[in-house]
């Protein structure tokens, strides 16, 4: 942990994903104020009653502990599941992912604490959880998932075992899943795995504050483990083990590492932003077209314009409409009329000035640097730059999330990002950055037609520089997203443009040849 001092009010701020520097209360000596609620699902033949039976003898306060079960059809429910306890039916084949997500949704605490049906758990449970989720937002806290040997087949004799203190040596501390108690053991219960931490991510048996979740889920998307441990990491989440909080499984099926096949689409490995405003057609084509070409297979751009024309020339307005015309057809490309604040989902966001551009190898450059030194930002510090404040930087997206929720009122982005997760500078080598300032080097262009793929990434050009050396102005986007990277698909007035664009066909070939000179080099 390092702490909020020189003189700034606030919380300690965890390094990375050590969490060690946090010291929460134990269980019985402090007073909770925020509400549990606790969704348990029920899909097969797991014994529900016994996971009800654990859940009505916690220490949480009752008017703070909510139960939702999310049970299929057929399900056995107890006829007197309990007071507060909501059963709410789903259709039988109902998967997981979209049971826990209306869960989530029913559910009225402050944080969500999901169970598996045929979980057995301590009294103290659902308190262990919430002492962290009192200290921080952002913490998602993961039980340790233990096999139960000889569990009770009555629910009024888990009660009992879980009312005398007798749970641990009756029910055993064998470990659920092999890989994740290895895990859990090599780094310190997460606090030195890093980018691992979310491999270890159940929902068997874990919690997250309510807000927290519906913000990285994306309100009621459906998302499988990987995926959503992957968007709770990328928006900042501390995750830890707590050994304290055991969830003894009943079931046949052992909870796995969260590294399984992340299905359906997913966002690019890096947001990159570029500010195109009073720029013209052929330095705009020179920056992103070698962007695009960049050497980084995974690659989605924002261009940053005011698309609907309100605040600029009719000269500047048909710059646009032909960048627009352009890159209609490709889809690595957005058109936003704000910068995003974040790269969210994606876990880089790359900050690139659009008078620059990206030799080959220069973007595998900067992410294989970052992913090397685990930094939370990456600065290419150029010998000279064609305008003021112009560096490029690569920011780690939940470096920069945290950084964001975090700082205080005067401090930069950069400053907090490198407290929090770590700084690197690269000076800019020859032929690292391409000067675009100059009308010759805005001749390049990629091929005619992009399909979404580019080369290998190549780690090459450039040297490391001295920490503080060439640092620009603190420069972060700010538009009011405090997740997500920018609209999707259809964004803010995105539609109408794309309509407009593609009504103007026949014109744009007609603007070509009236403005002949400064496209001349389109092949």
């Amino acid at each position: 942990m390092r702490p909020a001092d020189r003189g700034r009010p606030g919380r300690a701020r965890a390094f990375r994903n050590d969490w060690t520097g946090l010291h929460p209360p134990d269980p019985g000596s402090w007073t909770p104020r925020l509400a549990v609620g606790a969704v348990v699902t029920a899909l097969g033949g797991e014994r529900l009653d016994l996971t009800l039976a654990a859940l009505s003898v916690q220490t949480y306060p009752a008017h703070l502990l909510d139960v939702v079960v999310i049970a299929a059809d057929g399900v056995p429910v107890p006829a007197d599941p309990g007071e507060s306890v909501r059963v709410e039916r789903v259709p039988a084949g109902t998967g997981a992912a979209a049971a826990r997500a209306l869960g989530a949704r029913l559910a009225e605490g402050d944080i969500l604490c999901w169970l598996d049906a045929g979980m057995l758990v301590d009294p103290f449970y659902a308190e262990t959880h919430a002492r962290w989720h009192h200290m921080r937002p952002d913490c998602v806290t993961l039980a340790d998932v233990l096999w139960a040997q000889d569990a009770p087949a009555d629910p009024a004799d888990v009660a009992v075992m879980a009312l005398s203190g007798g749970m641990a040596d009756a029910l055993g501390g064998e470990g659920a899943c092999a890989d994740r108690d290895a895990l859990l053991d090599a780094t310190g219960d997460l606090a030195e795995a890093d980018g691992r931490a979310r491999l270890a991510f159940t929902r068997a048996a874990c919690a997250v504050r309510s807000a927290f979740y519906r913000a990285a889920a994306d309100g009621d998307a459906l998302f499988g483990e990987a995926e959503l441990a992957d968007r709770l990491w990328n928006a900042g989440a501390l995750f830890l083990a707590d050994r304290d909080a055991p969830a003894w499984s009943t079931g046949d099926a052992a909870p796995a590492l969260a590294a399984g096949h992340r299905g359906g689409p997913h966002p690019p490995r890096v947001r990159a932003v570029v500010d195109i405003g009073g720029a013209d057609y052929d330095m705009v084509r020179g920056c992103v077209d070698r962007l695009l070409d960049a050497g980084e297979p995974d690659v989605g751009v924002d261009l940053v314009a005011d698309w609907e024309g309100e605040r600029v020339s009719e000269e500047a307005l048909l710059e646009l409409r032909l960048i627009q015309a352009a890159y209609l057809a490709d889809a690595r490309v957005r058109f936003v009329p704000d910068p995003p604040r974040t790269g969210f989902p994606s876990p880089f966001l790359l900050q690139l000035p659009v008078a620059w551009g990206l030799a080959p190898g220069t973007l595998g450059l900067l992410t294989a640097r970052a992913e090397r030194a685990q930094a939370g930002i990456v600065e290419l510090v150029p010998e000279a730059a064609p305008t003021p404040g112009s560096g490029v930087r690569l920011w780690r997206t939940r470096a920069l999330t945290r950084a964001l929720r975090e700082r205080c009122e005067g401090e930069r982005a950069a400053d907090v990002v490198a407290e929090v997760h770590g700084r690197y500078r690269i000076r800019a080598g020859e032929g690292t950055l391409v000067d675009l300032t100059d009308p010759e080097a805005c001749h390049y262009r990629s091929e005619p037609l992009r399909t979404g793929t580019a080369a290998e990434a190549d780690d090459g050009g450039g040297a490391a520089g001295p920490e503080g050396h060439g640092a620009d102005e603190d420069a972060v986007p700010h538009d009011d997203r405090s997740l997500h990277g920018g609209p999707d698909g259809e964004g803010t007035g995105q539609g109408r443009l794309r309509a407009l664009a593609a009504r103007m066909g026949g014109a744009v070939a007609r603007v070509r040849r009236l403005c002949a000179n400064p496209l001349r080099f389109i092949r």
